[in-house]
């Protein structure tokens, strides 16, 4: 009788807990609507959605090894829902995705941008603007190299340029199942996101995504194709790349220089931010999203 009322109380508790989490939800009125979608070749892909549904379509694209959780900020945010259906997408190999086996799942564009195309036609969604951070602006350029200028309304890359300056690849890493080095690993991962630490939800999400990224997939990801140079003369998207100045990965006045050699891209470097502006700068982020969605950008807002 004793193990019977135990569940009934953790039974209780759960609905309590729901009744609440959906409570608040209702009232900020920023709910997560949860699709999963066929990629390209099956892989099914936990897609995120909310904000207003007739609004134009803004699909945000995290960066290696973490997933949807990245833009929690965003997400929840009054003035982004209000004006813009937000969708977010865990990447294939990515938190709450599917994560094939093999090497050629991971290898070349072609993957990443079919998956990106099945969400746009599942979800109906008109010429999005896609928000790529890090690795998820390489995904970005990826759907444009397939799909052309005129599949989307603009790219906002963010800590990233997308591959379109060649990167100074080192040798590559070799992972293996040590789930004690992972977590340790994912740890250091996450503090060099950020040049200030992040809150603790924020910090704990990036490490609980990355843990979710099996070994194989990192190795396979070797595979993927990270030069988009042959694009930067004839992208012909209006393009806004947005770099932390303390950004240890990526020498923001260098990547300036070479981008402003194409009209359509603008680039603005924030002070005092590192890789996640839009964690680090949530507020000067998603206005910079606002402006550039409403009207021509430019390197000062």
């Amino acid at each position: 009788m004793t193990h019977l009322l135990q569940k009934v109380f953790l039974a209780w508790c759960l609905l309590l807990a729901l009744s609440f989490e959906s409570s608040a939800h209702a009232a900020d009125g920023q709910a997560l609507r949860f699709h999963e979608i066929a990629g390209g070749d099956g892989t099914p892909l936990n897609v995120v959605e909310t904000g207003n549904a007739t609004g134009p379509a803004v699909v945000l694209l995290h960066g290696f090894s973490q997933s949807y959780l990245s833009f929690a900020l965003q997400l929840h945010d009054p003035e982004l829902n209000k004006r813009f259906r937000l969708i977010a997408i865990d990447l294939r190999g990515h938190g709450g995705s599917g994560k094939p086996w093999t090497l050629e799942a991971y290898a070349g564009h072609k993957p990443w941008a079919q998956d990106l195309r099945q969400v746009v036609d599942a979800l109906k969604l008109d010429r999005p603007i896609i928000v790529g951070w890090s690795f998820g602006g390489y995904v970005a350029m990826d759907y444009v190299r397939e799909y052309g200028a005129g599949a989307v309304e603009g790219l906002v890359l963010t800590g990233s340029h997308g591959g379109l300056i060649r990167r100074a690849d080192g040798p590559p890493n070799h992972y293996d199942g040590d789930l004690d080095a992972a977590i340790e690993n994912a740890r250091h991962f996450m503090q060099l996101m950020t040049v200030k630490p992040v809150s603790n939800d924020a910090f704990d999400r990036g490490v609980f995504s990355t843990l979710m990224m099996p070994a194989y997939v990192r190795n396979a990801m070797v595979q993927k194709r990270l030069d988009n140079t042959d694009m930067l003369a004839t992208l012909a998207v209006r393009t806004l790349v947005i770099l932390g100045e303390k950004d240890g990965s990526l020498p923001a006045e260098k990547i300036r220089d070479v981008l402003s050699e194409n009209p359509n891209i603008s680039v603005r470097i924030l002070p005092a931010v590192g890789h996640s502006a839009f964690m680090e700068a949530p507020e000067t982020f998603d206005r910079a999203l606002l402006k550039f969605r409403s009207e021509e950008h430019t390197s000062e807002l």
